[in-house]
């Protein structure tokens, strides 16, 4: 039920919070597009004259501070070039200050010099390795940058050592939800959210993660919530009706895929799903309109589910309408249809026949033919019997019964058949062992109905 996973439906929205962002330039502030070294406050923060926090910010001691005020501040204002080159002379050495290489990289990313500035955040957290907008800034990179296992585990880092960013917590649910760790992706896209209550994208990928820990009824709340607010996306309505599915609420998510029928976006899967559903409640008409139209989306959709539904017609005992799904079909598939298809066609052909009696013994050497050539179907075993069997050749169809049985997944129904033989040849006790065994290996109520009437007419012939 539940679909492949995918990425967030807004994924740019991300991308341009971190063009907004500056990188997230956080201690020394969104960097502005005019020249910032004029304002005093952006100056202070920037060499750092404020009370760092303890293990998370390197200390600037006065000669560092000399160094920043006295030599490097002033040639920013003149020559920044300059003033590139001395920062980088001085970041060289394994025991200079890691601001210097903190600065360095936001220079470097201000210059669009994005590898340069991933060296230099690194160099800050090899000299102080838990330097907090260090590793926060490296996230921001990282994820810019496409590495989401590097993300990751910045963001994590700088989030155990006291970052609070609503922008972190949405990227690393997106993070955790690529990776499957869906409670993870959960506590982050709540933690986003506290910050900003109303951001649709981060209520959507709540819901996703909710929805794929089968939280089912709260996911279909959250999408509610989200279907009241933007009604036209096609992708609420759909997620909702898989949390319907998962609360086997079949109508509701009936509901919701003829909204996404109308809205002509519902794909080919939903539409043989909502077939399915149909089929369940009596509503074949219904069903047959809807798979023909899955089927019409040739291209989208696997041919294997369009006759998955033909063979529910079938078990249902509407033939006559899966005789017209079948005839879609090969009308739109034609000759592209490989072997093992135009195989699963032609058994539900037979099937077809059997259960609407127009079958007669010409039909016996194509089951041969069948069966040789796929001789593991049970389906075409137990069909072959049934015909040998009101042929009068009860001995063939014993053989046949047998072979099906010693197929697992075909056993129980193999011995229903065989019953239903027994007690067309009036072999009634033989009848109810074989009916007995199927039932206890596939329990279902038609079984049990049939084994009661049978059991009637043996006590009544006693």
């Amino acid at each position: 039920m539940l679909r492949q996973i995918k990425t967030p439906k807004k994924t740019t929205t991300i991308l341009l919070t971190l063009g907004i962002l500056g990188i997230n330039l956080s201690t020394y502030g969104q960097v502005p597009a005019a020249d910032p070294w004029s304002n005093p406050d952006f100056v202070d923060r920037f060499i750092g004259t404020y009370a760092p926090r303890i293990t998370v910010e390197p200390r600037v001691g006065p000669e560092d501070k000399t160094f920043l005020e006295e030599e490097l501040l002033p040639l920013l204002q003149t020559d920044k070039a300059a003033a590139q080159k001395l920062l980088v002379d001085k970041a060289k050495s394994p025991d200079s200050n890691a601001s210097y290489d903190m600065i360095l990289g936001n220079m470097y990313y201000q210059a669009g010099q994005l590898q340069q500035a991933v060296q230099s955040y690194e160099s800050a957290i090899t000299k102080h390795k838990d330097f907090l907008r260090a590793h926060e800034n490296l996230g921001f990179l990282y994820f810019q940058l496409g590495n989401q296992e590097k993300a990751l585990i910045h963001f994590t880092t700088a989030i155990k050592l006291g970052a609070v960013d609503k922008n972190i917590y949405a990227i690393l649910a997106y993070l955790f939800f690529e990776k499957e760790q869906f409670i993870a992706a959960e506590t982050s896209y709540r933690s986003a959210l506290i910050y900003e209550v109303e951001n649709e994208d981060w209520e959507y990928g709540l819901a996703k993660s909710i929805l794929f820990q089968r939280k089912f009824q709260d996911a279909a709340g959250l999408f509610d919530r989200l279907i009241e607010g933007a009604p036209e996306e096609a992708e609420y309505w759909r997620l909702q009706a898989d949390a319907y599915l998962g609360l086997d609420r079949r109508l509701d998510a009936a509901s919701n895929y003829e909204v996404l029928r109308r809205m002509d976006k519902a794909s080919a899967e939903n539409l043989i799903t909502l077939g399915d559903i149909y089929v369940e409640n009596g509503f074949i008409q219904a069903a047959l309109g809807v798979y023909k139209e899955a089927i019409q989306k040739q291209g989208r959709l696997n041919v294997e589910k369009p006759i998955a539904a033909a063979a529910t017609l079938i078990e249902s005992g509407f033939v006559d309408a899966a005789s017209e799904v079948l005839a879609e079909i090969e009308k739109t598939y034609g000759g592209s249809l490989d072997s093992k298809v135009s195989f699963q066609v032609r058994k539900l052909k037979a099937k077809i026949q059997a259960e609407s009696g127009a079958a007669t013994a010409d039909i016996i050497p194509t089951l041969e033919e069948m069966s040789a050539q796929n001789p593991l179907d049970g389906d075409v075993l137990i069909l072959l019997a049934d015909y040998y069997s009101t042929d009068g050749n009860i001995e063939k169809a014993e053989f046949l019964y047998e072979r099906a049985q010693n197929i697992s997944r075909f056993e129980g129904k193999a011995l229903f058949h065989y019953g239903k033989a027994l007690v067309a040849q009036e072999r009634y006790t033989d009848a109810l062992r074989a009916l007995q065994r199927a039932q206890d290996i596939d329990p279902q109520p038609s079984i049990d109905e049939y084994l009661a009437s049978v059991r009637n007419v043996a006590r009544a012939l006693r």
